[in-house]
């Protein structure tokens, strides 16, 4: 079967906000998954404890391996699916993550743990739409979970859909609203919206209540900042510098406000200190090269500037390459579609000397080395594509189709499966996972895979036709 070029192509690009990211994965001490309720106490098998142990000791393989026997021979144990679960999502391996909080939730319906953990599981796979879907169905179910809401209204912010996040965190607010955590998320939405005045309402609450909170104080002072109010603003950059010297963007932010105050030897010496200076960004190194020139150091600023201007002609460099090989992709796209492959192999050469971290040029190359019946190579160019993204759904499914084609079919179901893990929607894949089922003659699951792809895709005439020709048959049988 072809590889269908136009269903291979649905990936977004997801813009995010430098500050919010920065603010919430530096200062907020606390997990999503850290706030989820204990789960009851139970009997514990030896092997899911051997499984607690080797995890402990960071044997992973081990650990796998207990659970995996411990699922064995209690397979419906919704608190052991939701441990095992939860041990995935540690190790980063999302995709059996997801599988295992969806087997929690079967069997513990309504579960709060497990709604959560499988939609930080979806985020850990940029599945945002997926993980948004599970939380919002959660909130429903539990109204007033002050732990839902928190991570719905994360969720939003990091979606950059701020109003949403705003809604979330005043219903957390209204249940909660001594929670200083809840209220620097909803300063930060109000900032992320632009909303600076009901951001500063916020964050004035919180250090009133908790007078060390430096993510309070990292985002008061750029709001004083970005008003003028430099006074103000150095004091609660002072703050952040003093209480987390590392953090790189309170540095910035401080030697940004000293310079103004023209207190430039001391944003000097903040930027580029005498013992463990930090590397600096291209922005940090302007301000740098200013602060040396405002000290009455114009050698050093020079040098400084210098500096800078082969930082920004490489950001430039960088930024330019990456757009034109995602150019060079989109052409070489277009020329495969009308069977020009070796037209199309030449560009994604280029793409890939301009950036060679663009994993859609890799898997384009592998559908054309596909198409063209190479299969060896093809097998080669997706495993670097995977190797750069690899919970890229789309990439899962042609490393399915290829692998179907070199008659691996464990490694092509194993394929699909995953790709229909992180997207649930992925409906090429479960059609392909109902071809692989019929030719191993498992017919039940063969059509449970081919009713699934019908739905996701109810216009498609070959999933109709797989779903009436099983049925077909099935019903024959029946009445024979």
């Amino acid at each position: 079967m072809p590889v269908r070029f136009a269903s291979l192509a649905r990936a977004k690009n997801r813009v995010r906000s430098n500050f919010v990211k920065l603010a919430i994965l530096f200062f907020l001490s606390f997990s999503i998954l850290g706030t989820l309720s204990a789960e009851p106490q139970e009997a514990i098998s030896s092997l899911r404890k051997e499984a607690r142990a080797s995890a402990a000791r960071g044997e992973a393989e081990q650990a796998e391996e207990n659970y995996r026997l411990a699922l064995a021979e209690t397979p419906r144990d919704a608190g052991l699916n939701l441990e095992i679960a939860r041990f995935f999502a540690s190790q980063k391996k999302y995709p059996a993550a997801i599988e295992m909080y969806r087997r929690a939730l079967l069997l513990s319906p309504g579960n709060q743990a497990a709604s959560m953990g499988l939609s930080e599981a979806y985020r850990g796979v940029h599945n945002y739409d997926e993980a948004r879907s599970i939380l919002q169905a959660a909130r429903r179910q539990h109204p007033k979970s002050v732990a839902v809401l928190s991570a719905l209204g994360s969720l939003e912010i990091e979606s950059e859909s701020y109003d949403a996040a705003i809604e979330a965190m005043r219903a957390a607010l209204a249940l909660a609203p001594n929670d200083v955590k809840l209220r620097n998320l909803l300063g930060t939405a109000y900032m992320g919206k632009g909303d600076t005045a009901a951001a500063l309402v916020e964050f004035e609450k919180v250090l009133a209540r908790d007078p060390e909170n430096q993510l309070a104080h990292y985002s008061r002072a750029q709001i004083f900042a970005d008003t003028d109010q430099n006074e103000k603003a150095l004091v609660d950059a002072e703050k952040v510098v003093a209480a987390k010297p590392e953090y790189l963007p309170g540095r910035v932010l401080l030697a940004k406000v000293l310079v103004r105050l023209k207190q430039c030897a001391r944003a000097v010496e903040v930027l580029r200190p005498a013992v463990n200076p930090p590397v600096l960004e291209t922005q940090a190194l302007f301000l740098l090269g200013n602060a040396y020139e405002c000290a009455g150091q114009p050698e050093l600023a020079a040098g400084v500037r210098e500096e800078f201007a082969a930082a920004s002609q490489q950001d430039r460099r960088r930024a330019e390459n990456e757009t034109q090989s995602k150019h060079l992709v989109e052409q070489a796209n277009a020329l495969a579609r009308r069977n020009k492959f070796a037209e199309a192999l030449e560009l994604l050469k280029q793409a890939l000397e301009k950036n060679p971290k663009n994993a859609f040029a890799y898997s384009q190359q592998a559908k054309i080395y596909f198409s063209m019946r190479q299969v060896g190579q093809a097998r080669d160019a997706i495993a670097q594509a995977l190797a750069i993204q690899p919970f890229q759904p789309d990439f899962l499914y042609v490393a399915g189709v290829i692998a179907a084609q070199a008659g691996e079919q464990d490694e092509a179901l194993a394929a699909f499966e995953k790709a229909t893990q992180i997207n649930p929607k992925e409906a090429d894949a479960y059609f392909e996972i109902g071809r692989i089922w019929l030719q191993r003659k498992e017919r039940a699951k063969a059509l449970a895979a081919f009713r699934k792809a019908s739905e996701l895709d109810p216009g498609d005439a070959d999933y109709k036709r797989a779903v009436a020709e099983i049925s077909g048959q099935e019903e024959m049988k029946k009445q024979n």
